[in-house]
């Protein structure tokens, strides 16, 4: 099966440029990628663009949903869109707020939800993500309100599990398919994990699977990185050589940053491709066998 990686979020800026100016019609958009036999995986991010006006982060403020500062009001942080505020999933309302709308999203034709930066992940900060003295006011059950150092490596998780729910809403029968860059022990009941914005170089390749086998041991058996490298431009013979690795991972995806060359087979000539494709079909081969 093929999947077709859409960059787009409900952070307004990218939603604004993609659906008004590039593709003003998803839901068929979606649907076009349907018959030529792709699913479509779109992202989420948590950041929420800080703009009144803008309909998500209303009805957020609406019940108030925000990760708050020590002085009780939202946190804001820089991310792709600018100001954002964020979820604060570690309330029950806050992940029913979150799951009804992507129920609503995935109407759109959507298959599948990539939660990235959902560390989370904060620009213009020396730790890269949002201040530790911020205020969850958490359900009591999982420790009630405490600061953003007690809830941060489970912030991800909590994501995925609210997103894994929203699909859940919008087709019981279906099983969602969920991917997020940071989780938790217990991620795997509700994500697949990649490991995030590697290199392209021989030791991220190396890298790669000591960290999905490691991901496996620690319960997460759905993982796997981004093939020939996020950061710069892999070579064939580094391709090739990763796309033949990653025929072994759980999860398998070439991908790249929107500077670099693309990262797919055909990209490297007939050669690499010739042989990510034996390799692919043996896999499955020796699979069905």
């Amino acid at each position: 099966m093929l999947y077709g990686w859409i960059l787009t979020t409900w952070m307004d800026f990218v939603v604004s440029l993609l659906t008004r100016h590039r593709f003003p019609d998803p839901k068929s958009l979606a649907a076009d990628l349907h018959l030529n036999g792709f699913k479509a995986i779109w992202m989420l991010d948590p950041g929420i663009k800080h703009e009144d006006g803008y309909f998500v982060y209303d009805s957020g403020s609406k019940i108030d949903v925000w990760i708050q500062k020590a002085d009780g009001t939202p946190f804001i942080g820089e991310v792709w869109p600018g100001p954002c505020v964020f979820p604060d999933y570690t309330q029950s309302k806050v992940r029913s707020w979150w799951g009804s709308l992507v129920k609503d999203f995935i109407y759109n034709g959507v298959d599948g939800i990539w939660n990235d930066m959902n560390e989370p992940a904060v620009f213009k900060s020396v730790t890269k993500t949002m201040p530790e003295s911020n205020i969850h006011r958490g359900d009591d059950e999982i420790g009630g309100c405490q600061n953003h150092s007690y809830y941060h490596n489970v912030y991800g998780m909590l994501m995925a599990r609210s997103t894994y729910e929203g699909m859940k809403l919008a087709d019981k029968d279906k099983r969602p398919f969920v991917l997020t860059r940071a989780g938790f022990i217990g991620s795997q009941r509700y994500a697949a994990t990649w490991t995030g914005d590697n290199v392209s170089n021989w030791e991220h390749l190396h890298m790669s699977i000591s960290m999905v086998l490691q991901l496996g041991l620690s319960g997460q058996p759905f993982s796997g990185p981004d093939i020939g490298g996020f950061d710069g431009n892999a070579t064939p013979r580094l391709f090739g050589r990763w796309m033949g690795i990653g025929a072994m991972f759980p999860f398998c995806r070439g991908h790249t940053e929107s500077d670099a060359i693309d990262h797919e087979p055909w990209s490297f000539g007939e050669e690499v491709l010739f042989c990510s494709s034996i390799v692919i079909i043996a896999f499955f081969w020796f699979k069905l066998e």
